[in-house]
């Protein structure tokens, strides 16, 4: 009875050991646990196409809808005339750099108020994802350059690890994007089916209020 009793008392040490060991091997692994499939949507109620189907336009029309969520009315006319010169068609996307020192100042608008406009292009893919997540929850709107053309970028569906120490890592699963040209579809990009290297960049653009 006492060496049964002994065994067992042995086979339980052995078994909470080997619990013991499991969990640290997972914990030495870092990943706590995994959250496929997130998704996130911006709602707009309008989105602005371009008037003409050509680059500078849809230029022009992603700034007037991107600043129209952060109430600063400057529509697309205003803008293709400093882009372009003239209500004219480019023959292609304008210089990102040329949009940088076309839009880093400060406007005058037609209620009395006065705005400074911040841009920011980051190139090729999104790689900080949870950024990219915290603009679609203050319901920031961007651009996204896919093969040469703008579209809105607005929804996402991502994969989400956290590990134990806190950190978050964020896998793309899918872009939709809606297109800034008139009668024209938006696209979905696919990871597995879809180019990484086919997108050029993020655009957003911050307006802060100087008076």
């Amino acid at each position: 009875m006492c060496l049964n009793m002994r065994l067992l008392r042995a086979s339980c040490i052995a078994a909470l050991f080997l619990a013991v060991l499991v969990y640290a091997g997972d914990k030495k692994s870092g990943q706590l646990y995994s959250r496929p499939g997130q998704t996130a949507d911006l709602e707009i109620k309008k989105l602005v196409t371009a008037r003409q189907n050509c680059e500078n336009w849809a230029m022009a029309a992603g700034l007037e809808t991107v600043l129209q969520q952060q109430d600063v009315a400057l529509d697309q006319d205003f803008w293709v005339m400093r882009i372009s010169g003239g209500e004219v068609c480019g023959p292609g996307l304008p210089s990102l750099d040329m949009m940088s020192n076309i839009v880093n100042r400060e406007f005058a608008l037609d209620d009395n108020r006065r705005v400074r406009l911040e841009w920011q292009y980051t190139p090729g893919a999104p790689v900080d994802v949870d950024a990219v997540i915290a603009g679609f929850r203050r319901r920031q709107l961007s651009l996204l350059l896919f093969r040469g053309h703008l579209y809105y970028l607005t929804g996402i569906t991502y994969d989400e690890s956290i590990n134990n120490d806190g950190t978050r890592f964020f896998v793309i699963n899918e872009l939709r994007l809606a297109n800034t040209y008139s009668h024209q579809p938006g696209l979905a990009f696919t990871k597995g089916r879809d180019n990484m290297n086919d997108i050029g960049g993020i655009i957003t653009v911050s307006a802060t209020s100087l008076n």
